[in-house]
C-alpha cells in the first residue's frame, strides 16, 4: 500500500510541470495588426491647367491739357480666363515654386477728366503673369501659398478729347503682382485652387492726343479659380 502511495505520488510530480506547460501553451498569443501605411501626398513636379475669374480696377491720375490741368478718373472690372503652367519643389513641409499663365479679359472701364473734355474707355483685352511661389503643405492635401512677380499685359485707349475729336490708342506694358491662395489635392494628379492678386500700377499707358499724364496711379484686383494635372 505504501508502495502504491509512493508511486502515485512521484507520478503526480512528474505530471504537474507538463500540465502547467500545457496550461500555457493553451493561450495563443495574439499580435496587433500592422498600422495602416498612410501615403503623404507630394507636391514636386511639372503641372498644367487653367482657370477663371474676375478682376476689377480703380484709377486717377493728374493731366494737363491746353493749358489746363486736372484730374480724371475711371473704374472697370470684367471676366478672366485663361491658362496656366509651372514647377513645384517640395522639400519637408514647404513648397517653392514657379508659375507662369496668360489670360484673356473681357474688362473695361470709363474713364472721364477735365470736365468731361476728356472721355474715354479703357480696355484690356489680355495680360499674364510670371511669379515665385512659397507655400506650405499645413494638412499633406491641402497647400497654402504666397506668390509674386511680374505682370505683363496690353490696354488700349477708345474715345474722344474735347477740339481734337475721337481717337484710339494702344501700349504694352510690365508692372508688379502679389497675392496669395489655396490648393487642394482633390486626386492623385488633380488639384483644385482659389487665389488673390493685386496688381499695381502700369510702367506705361496709351497715349491721349493733346493730354500729359502727369502722375497716375490704379490698384487691380483678381480673384480666380483654378484646376491644374500633375505630370
Amino acid at each position: 500500500m505504501r508502495k502504491t502511495a509512493i508511486a502515485l505520488l512521484s507520478t503526480s510530480a512528474l505530471l504537474a510541470p507538463q500540465a502547467v506547460f500545457a496550461a500555457d501553451m493553451a493561450r495563443p498569443v495574439y499580435k496587433a495588426p500592422p498600422a495602416p501605411v498612410v501615403a503623404v501626398y507630394n507636391w514636386t513636379g511639372f503641372y498644367l491647367g487653367g482657370n477663371i475669374g474676375w478682376g476689377w480696377t480703380d484709377g486717377s491720375a493728374d493731366i494737363a491739357s491746353t493749358g489746363l490741368r486736372g484730374s480724371i478718373f475711371g473704374s472697370g472690372d470684367g471676366f478672366l480666363g485663361g491658362i496656366q503652367g509651372g514647377y513645384n519643389w517640395q522639400n519637408g513641409p514647404w513648397v517653392v515654386g514657379v508659375e507662369l499663365d496668360f489670360q484673356g479679359s473681357t474688362g473695361d472701364g470709363d474713364v472721364r477728366g477735365l470736365g468731361n473734355r476728356v472721355v474715354f474707355n479703357a480696355e484690356t483685352p489680355w495680360f499674364g503673369t510670371l511669379r515665385g511661389r512659397l507655400g506650405y503643405a499645413a494638412w499633406d492635401r491641402t497647400l497654402l501659398y504666397a506668390t509674386g512677380g511680374a505682370l505683363y499685359g496690353k490696354s488700349e485707349f477708345s474715345g474722344n478729347v474735347a477740339g481734337f475729336g475721337p481717337f484710339s490708342s494702344s501700349e504694352t506694358y510690365w508692372t508688379w503682382t502679389v497675392g496669395g491662395g489655396v490648393e487642394w489635392a482633390v486626386a492623385d494628379r488633380w488639384t483644385a485652387k482659389l487665389e488673390y492678386l493685386y496688381a499695381g500700377s502700369p510702367s506705361d499707358v496709351p497715349d491721349i492726343p493733346r493730354v500729359a499724364i502727369i502722375d497716375g496711379s490704379t490698384d487691380t484686383h483678381m480673384v480666380r479659380a483654378g484646376l491644374n494635372y500633375r505630370f
